[in-house]
C-alpha cells in the first residue's frame, strides 16, 4: 500500500515538473549603456534586483564584453537564462544598424530557449550610434513583423498583474505589444500580460515562441521614472516559477529519501 501511495506521489511530481519549460538558469543585467533613461537610474534598479531576486542566486551585472560571454555560455544549455536590458541593445549581442539580421549572439541566445527582458526605450531599437537598429531590430530578433508604435496607450494591471506584479500600478505605454500582431503570427503567443489597455495593447508583457521556447518581454517601455526594478523582480520571483523548475529540484531529493524509508518498511 505504501509503495502504491509513493508511486502516485512520484507521478504527480513528474507530471508537474514536466509541464515546466526548463530548469532555472542565470540572470544577467546590462546597465553599461541605456536608452530613454540614465545609467544611474538603471544601476539603482539593478541594485534592487540584486538584493531582492530569489528565484536564483546567480544574478550579476555585466558589461559589453561579459554579456556576450554570458549569452554564448548559456545558449542551448537546457536552462532558462535571462538577460535584462535598459533600452539599449549591446553591440556584442547584435551588430548595430541590423548588421546581423540572423544568427547574432543575441538571437541564438533567444533561440536557445532563453528570455530577454527590456525596459525604457523600444526593445532592440537603440544601440551604438543611437536608434540605428530602429524597429527592424525587433523584427529581426523575432523573425516577425511586430512593431510597438502605440503612443498614448493607458495600461492598467491585469488579473495576472495584480497576482504576480503587485508593485505595478499602471502607466501610459508608448511602446507596447500589439496583441493582434502576436495572435496572427503562428510561432508566437502572448504568454502573459501584467498590464494592458483592455483594447489590444499590452505592457508589461511577455511573448513566447512556441517553436524554440524563447521569450521576449517588455516592462514599462517609457522614459519616465517608474518602479522598473521592482516590477522586474516581481516578474522573476512570482511569475517565472510558473514556467521553470527550481534548481535544485528539492521535492525530488526529498522523495528519494522517502522512497528509501518506504523500502525499509517492507
Amino acid at each position: 500500500m505504501k509503495r502504491c501511495i509513493f508511486l502516485v506521489l512520484l507521478l504527480m511530481v513528474f507530471a508537474t515538473t514536466s509541464c515546466l519549460a526548463a530548469k532555472m538558469g542565470q540572470i544577467a543585467i546590462f546597465t553599461e549603456s541605456v536608452g530613454w533613461t540614465d545609467v544611474g537610474t538603471a544601476n539603482k534598479a539593478a541594485a534592487l534586483m540584486l538584493d531582492e531576486i530569489d528565484i536564483t542566486k546567480d544574478v550579476q551585472i555585466l558589461g559589453e564584453d561579459d554579456i556576450e560571454k554570458f549569452a554564448e555560455a548559456n545558449t542551448d544549455d537546457g536552462e532558462l537564462d535571462v538577460i535584462i536590458l535598459f533600452g539599449y541593445f549591446p553591440v556584442s549581442l547584435y551588430a548595430p544598424g541590423n548588421g546581423e539580421a540572423d544568427d547574432s549572439v543575441g538571437e541564438l541566445f533567444l533561440e536557445g530557449g532563453n528570455m530577454i527582458l527590456n525596459t525604457a526605450d523600444y526593445i532592440f531599437y537603440v544601440t551604438l550610434g543611437g536608434g540605428t537598429n530602429g524597429d527592424t531590430g525587433l523584427k529581426n530578433m523575432t523573425d516577425s513583423n511586430f512593431d510597438l508604435w502605440t503612443d498614448g496607450v493607458a495600461c492598467q494591471p491585469t488579473e495576472d498583474g495584480e497576482k504576480y506584479t503587485p508593485r505595478y500600478d499602471g502607466h501610459t505605454a508608448p511602446r507596447s505589444f500589439k496583441i493582434s500582431q502576436i495572435d496572427a503570427d503562428p510561432e508566437w503567443e502572448l504568454e502573459v500580460a501584467f498590464g494592458d489597455n483592455g483594447g489590444g495593447n499590452a505592457d508589461p508583457a511577455i511573448i513566447h515562441n512556441t517553436e524554440y521556447d524563447g521569450r521576449v518581454g517588455i516592462v514599462m517601455q517609457v522614459s519616465a521614472v517608474t518602479p522598473k526594478g521592482e516590477v522586474f523582480t516581481d516578474i522573476l520571483n512570482n511569475w517565472l516559477p510558473t514556467i521553470v523548475a527550481p534548481d535544485p529540484v528539492e521535492p525530488l531529493d526529498k522523495l528519494s529519501v522517502t522512497w528509501g524509508e518506504v523500502k525499509s518498511s517492507f
